[in-house]
């Protein structure tokens, strides 16, 4: 038992009984009720609700609470509020029972009650003479510890710990927040954070889950936008992704109504020398952390422009990119540009050190491909300028041209044609899937409605630069008004399926992740025009390949509430 706990028992035996209203309840009755904001509360910051029965000297007396909102806790004291019997979990399932010979005949009081704080919901209390048999597992899946309550229209600020529940599945901590809903009611959760890599989980009380977001919020922010279909709580869960156990200060809001969300969003991640990203390199976030290397020999000071080479003997990041970094030390308050050009690699260009709070890259910034920033420093440093590649290709290297100007430069916005790699790797720019080299032979897939076709994965499809996710797109012939239900189901990957054509312009409405239960993928659509159109295999995971199946059906199909549990 909590010490927060033991000290809410000891403070119900000195609870006046005329401080919260007294519902009746009979001996062999069921009574229904619903924890609400505005029940009074125990020191814990749990809601409960207060209910009178009258009981006979020697009656033995069963009480249940059940819920699928909140995880039930149940009291029973005397008229004075002294405690004689609690039970959190010996209902099964993370409902609540107590069995209890009344010493007395007298006016007795059942408080029904959450474990944890915050928590709302509807709610089913019993209680009858005699006892009951025992159940088989008392233990509690699902509901657990919460941070608090966010109401739509606020913004709070939290911190994950070392002392917070973790996802066994990946090592990653995380938060629960309650979150009360109306009917039909159309909300944004925006997540933010400067110290991890953000993760957004929707469920519902006992960890359903209904929809989740990586970097939807732009960057590596998360945002997701859900219709509640009922009146129930839900719980909005932060986590985070990419490093195991990582912790730090966020940002939660919620808004009322629909904001645009990035359909695969573009992250760099960069935090004590990791760096996560869909457009370039660094410390990828699908691995263990990195093991840093210093400036070594390289130093450049503003005015000079100096060769170098990205070989294979660099630092390679699990994102498989190589890293080059160099000494810089500069005057606090003086402003520099930076330029990184090479025509054997697509460059990537990263600065960290003192004073600087923020992520600092650029990809595309200067002439052609090359990249530049361009800004002063607020003190004289050193600061290490990282020469870095996009992650598309894999493993680029080659020579290339860094120099430091004094002044500002602006930004160059005109076409960058990249470099050859010659591994024949394709890329895509962006979420549409097409890439810049012409399909290899055979690859060309067709589907009809009511067929499920097999499918491979592999390295040779296309590869989009936005996440580093292979896709690969499959045709199907559809008409205005026509309504199908594509189904992706895969062992080898966490499935992601998205469709694009004919008055498609993108949105969450053409996309899924799970809705298709167990990591699979299921996505309703309703074809705006008659057209070709195309149904993208795809992945939450960089990189991930394997076997798959793609079907598709007449018409509508409900979503599955089958859980994905996320690989480490």
């Amino acid at each position: 038992m909590s010490a927060a706990r033991r000290l809410l028992l000891l403070g119900l035996a000195v609870f006046p009984a005329g401080l919260a209203s007294q519902i009746p309840i009979t001996l062999g009755r069921v009574a229904t009720g619903r924890l609400t904001l505005a029940d009074p509360m125990f020191s814990d910051s749990s809601h409960y609700k207060l209910y009178a029965f009258v009981g006979g000297r020697g009656d033995t007396v069963t009480a249940e609470l059940t819920s699928d909102d909140f995880d039930a806790n149940l009291l029973l004291a005397d008229a004075s509020g002294n405690v004689l019997r609690k039970d959190d979990d010996g209902g099964s399932n993370c409902n609540a029972r107590l069995t209890y010979v009344l010493p007395v005949a007298a006016n007795y009081r059942l408080y029904a009650n959450s474990s944890a704080r915050a928590e709302l919901g509807e709610y089913r209390l019993s209680i009858a003479r005699g006892t009951r048999p025992a159940v088989p597992d008392s233990s509690c899946r699902g509901f657990g510890r919460v941070a608090g309550m966010i109401q739509v229209g606020q913004t709070v600020t939290g911190r994950l710990a070392d002392n917070d529940p973790m996802f066994t599945s990946d090592s990653t901590y995380f938060n629960r927040w309650i979150l009360p809903v109306l009917l039909n009611q159309t909300f944004t959760v925006d997540l933010t954070a400067d110290d991890f890599d953000a993760f957004l989980l929707l469920t519902r009380g006992r960890g359903d889950k209904l929809v989740d977001n990586d970097d939807g919020g732009g960057g590596c922010n998360s945002r997701l936008v859900y219709t509640a279909t009922d009146d129930h709580p839900l719980r909005v869960v932060v986590s985070t992704v990419g490093a195991k156990r990582a912790t730090g200060r966020y940002t939660l809001r919620v808004a009322d109504g629909a904001l645009p969300i990035e359909a695969k969003g573009n992250c760099r991640f960069s935090r004590g020398g990791a760096v996560a990203g869909g457009g370039g390199g660094g410390g990828g976030a699908g691995g263990p952390p990195v093991q840093r290397r210093g400036t070594d020999d390289h130093a450049i000071a503003v005015g000079q422009s100096v060769t170098g080479q990205l070989t294979t003997g660099d630092e390679l990041f699990t994102d498989t990119t190589y890293i080059q970094r160099w000494s810089l030390t500069t005057t606090p308050g003086q402003e520099v540009t930076i330029d990184l050009a090479s025509d054997e690699f697509e460059p990537f260009l990263m600065i960290e050190g003192p004073g600087l709070t923020e992520f600092v890259g650029d990809e595309h910034g200067g002439p052609g491909c090359a990249a530049r920033i361009s800004r002063s420093f607020p003190q004289a440093g050193p600061y290490t300028i990282e020469v870095n590649t996009t992650t598309h290709p894999v493993r680029q290297t080659g020579h290339f041209v860094l120099s430091i100007t004094q002044g500002h430069k602006p930004e160059v916005n005109d076409a960058c044609t990249q470099p050859q790699s010659g591994r024949g790797l394709q890329v895509s720019e962006g979420p549409l899937v097409r890439a810049r080299d012409a399909q290899p032979a055979g690859a060309a897939h067709s589907i009809d409605v009511g067929q499920n076709m097999q499918g491979q994965l592999t390295r040779n499809d296309v590869l989009l630069k936005s996440d580093s996710t292979y896709a690969q797109a499959w045709t199907i012939h559809g008409r205005q008004g026509q309504s199908v239900t594509i189904d992706l189901e895969s062992d080898a990957f966490d499935a992601y399926l998205f469709v694009r054509g004919p008055g498609i312009s993108g949105g969450r409405d053409y996309q899924d992740d799970d809705s298709g239960g167990n990591c699979n993928a299921r996505l309703t659509v309703t074809f705006p025009e008659t057209g070709d159109y195309e149904l993208v295999v795809n992945t939450q995971g960089k990189y991930a390949t394997g076997a798959f199946s793609i079907s598709v059906t007449s018409g509508s199909k409900p979503k599955s509430l089958a859980r994905c549990s996320r690989g480490g």
